[in-house]
């Protein structure tokens, strides 16, 4: 059953879009903005959050990811796996960005915006090689505009719930679960290492194991 469910909840974040010529006009080579120009402080976390709470979107992000990738260990040289990751976080969280717009069912996000949530997951785009040919269909690059353009998905059956934090030598170790909310059943169980960073989030994920 817990199979079924997590098939499911990744079914619903890896949507196909409604038309499937609806991003064909944008290109797909990820090209990054070097000046921002929204009125936004990256690195500037409201002091009640948590870490759990900033950075559940990463965790939730990459918690899927490597579920659908049947992987263990979060390793950002598996660039499909960091780029899925970084699509989820998108998709999930993006249209909660106040510098979001949706436009004909699409989220737009500036390029920046996608910077910022990448540096939660210890990474630049400008790493990352083209889109994997399994995310083309849901997040492409206008570089005209400096705009990401998402198919958004929907996971509001499962959360992120982090049990235990640590400080370690290594940064905050946190313990926690994806949790299908229906029923509070642990679908995966997790633990991640945050370290300090200047980005709009606070930290950066260094690590991530599921077990």
């Amino acid at each position: 059953m817990k199979k079924v469910i997590l098939t499911t909840l990744i079914t619903s974040i890896l949507l196909l879009p409604l038309g499937n010529t609806a991003l064909a006009d944008h290109e797909e080579v990820p090209v990054q903005s070097s000046a921002g120009t929204q009125a936004f402080l990256p690195g500037d976390v409201p002091a009640e959050l948590t870490p759990a709470d900033s950075m559940g979107p990463a965790l939730h992000g990459i918690v899927l990811a490597m579920l659908n990738h049947d992987v263990t260990s979060f390793d950002l040289t598996n660039t499909d796996l960091a780029w899925e990751s970084l699509y989820n976080m998108l998709s999930l969280y993006g249209q909660l960005d106040s510098r979001s717009e949706i436009s004909e069912d699409l989220l737009l996000l500036p390029s920046e915006t996608a910077q910022d949530y990448a540096a939660a997951l210890d990474i630049t785009v400008e790493q990352l090689p083209p889109l994997p040919a399994s995310l083309k269909d849901r997040l492409t690059y206008d570089r005209s505009q400096e705009v990401y353009h998402v198919v958004c998905g929907s996971d509001a059956l499962a959360q992120i719930q982090v049990q235990e934090v640590q400080s370690t030598a290594q940064g905050l170790c946190l313990t926690g679960a994806l949790v299908y909310v229906v029923d509070n059943e642990e679908l995966a169980q997790f633990q991640a290492t945050l370290q300090l960073r200047d980005n709009m989030f606070g930290y950066a994920v260094t690590s991530l194991t599921l077990g």
